[in-house]
């Protein structure tokens, strides 16, 4: 099918943002808008990631939209970060669908802190009907020690790890130091200061992504990797939580796994799997879509 790239630039509470819009001849009415994780990375996403989409899903007739929220990329104005794009998407989801009319419904695409955002902000805009997340940030101290602490356990069962050691390739201090630090933290008394307070005074953003989750009544595509510690992380946070877990098992929810995956989809293989499991699930005309 025959597509047009149409580059943006579109008001957000007085920044201007910058997108590109992939419009196929003959859209269908459901759109994806991709929000961009943060930290060095732009519109195009990691390893272009967000371009390969685009390409793919608009050559099947679907509309898309990737695009710099503020302070990221092209995109104008003070660097807000994951929990604080409700404006920005509420911004693109209006010049989307000023660039195509024909559009209906729109599906939130973001990976790693972007999916926490979307997670977030999803259930405040009627327009989204579906999310596409993967490999979830979530991280706090008691999930990273989980994870570590079943990382290191792998490592000690993997030959090749003893035939480092053996080889006298392996460097232990680092591993050492880390564990020292974590120790001394744990027997450390922590002592309040401004920081603390501050952020006692403000919910943590699992907090709120958990409630963002309860009240948005859209499908959801989970794509998880099965090589990325994020993704065991956010695991480890659904199965700690009973919260959580009714939450997550009440969600109109298909999970996917890619085990061959790292955390940004890094190889050509990985990629291919994403956008295809993404693609076909957009694709299927008998999911029932949020009125």
């Amino acid at each position: 099918m025959n597509t047009e790239e149409i580059p943006l630039a579109f008001d957000c509470d007085g920044s201007t943002l910058i997108g590109i819009v992939h419009r196929p001849e003959s859209p269908s009415s459901r759109g994806v808008l991709s929000l961009v994780a943060g930290g060095p990375q732009y519109r195009g996403g990691c390893c272009r990631q967000l371009v390969y989409m685009a390409r793919d899903f608009a050559s099947h007739g679907i509309p898309v939209m990737r695009f710099d929220h503020r302070g990221l990329g092209d995109g104008d104005g003070a660097f807000l970060d994951f929990e604080h794009v409700e404006n920005d998407l509420a911004a693109a989801i209006s010049a989307f669908k000023r660039t195509v009319p024909e559009l209906r419904e729109v599906v939130l695409w973001g990976g790693c802190n972007a999916a926490s955002g979307i997670m977030i902000n999803a259930y405040r805009h009627p327009e989204v009907t579906g999310m596409i997340i993967s490999n979830p940030f979530a991280h706090s101290e008691a999930t990273q020690a989980v994870v570590v602490r079943k990382h290191y356990m792998r490592r000690l069962r993997d030959p090749a790890f003893w035939a480092k050691v053996f080889k006298l390739r392996f460097n232990p201090l680092p591993y050492v130091q880390s564990g020292l630090q974590t120790l001394l933290k744990r027997l450390t008394p922590a002592r309040p200061d401004a920081s603390q307070t501050h952020q006692n005074q403000t919910r943590p953003f699992t907090e709120r992504m958990l409630a963002g989750f309860r009240q948005f009544h859209g499908q959801i595509l989970l794509i998880m990797s099965g090589q990325s510690l994020t993704s065991e992380e956010f695991d480890v946070l659904v199965a700690n939580s009973p919260e959580w877990q009714k939450a997550y098992q009440a969600a109109s929810l298909t999970r996917v796994d890619i085990a061959r995956a790292d955390q940004a989809f890094s190889t050509i293989e990985a990629r291919n799997d994403l956008i295809e499991a993404a693609r076909m699930w957009l694709l299927d005309s008998s999911k029932p879509h949020r009125s």
